[in-house]
């Protein structure tokens, strides 16, 4: 293999690791949607109690909703008729609340000991009639599966570029091999 063909087929593994990485369905839903981090004063024994609300902020009845903490749930309630959900159990720290289609990062306090501007009822914007920004077929998914496949080819092509200079070699270093051979008294 020769130096330029072990560079690109680095930089080709690279590209591809890169970008399985960058958009891997589970990093992005452990994300907070927006990037801002929410305090929220837990009440007594860890009760976190949070509102669902679409879009117009009316009340949205049966979403679930999830606590996520480093990755994993640790906790899920159903929204009542009024939108309100109720967890306990939970300790401060940075967590992330889940709906259908949000999620919030917030970082939980003991009662009594969260910054004046943490709310006690921190509200969850989640409605199913939201759209992402969507391009057809060329949307994020898309061009990395693309990306990936092409490269994937490209790699394939190169290793059976490879494997033919290798024969090619091989009965070359076989003829003159027997032709020494021939010429030998």
């Amino acid at each position: 293999m020769t130096l330029h063909n072990r560079t690109v087929g680095k930089m080709t593994t690279t590209l591809v690791a890169l970008c399985l990485l960058g958009h891997s369905a589970l990093l992005q839903a452990a994300m907070p949607s927006n990037g801002r981090v929410h305090d929220v004063e837990l009440y007594a024994n860890g009760i976190l109690t949070t509102r669902v609300v679409d879009l117009q902020g009316n009340p949205v009845a049966n979403e679930n909703v999830t606590v996520m903490y480093q990755g994993k749930e640790i906790a899920t309630g159903v929204s009542d008729k009024d939108g309100y959900v109720a967890v306990s159990g939970l300790r401060p720290g940075a967590h992330t609340l889940m709906t259908s289609t949000t999620a919030v990062g917030c970082r939980f306090w003991s009662q009594n000991t969260a910054p004046p501007a943490a709310v006690k009822v921190p509200a969850l914007v989640s409605d199913a009639e939201i759209v992402r920004g969507q391009f057809g077929a060329f949307n994020l998914p898309m061009l990395v599966y693309a990306g990936v496949s092409a490269a994937a080819l490209f790699v394939a092509i190169d290793a059976g570029d490879e494997a033919d200079q290798a024969r090619s070699e091989n009965a070359a270093l076989q003829a003159r091999v027997a032709a020494l051979e021939a010429a030998s008294p």
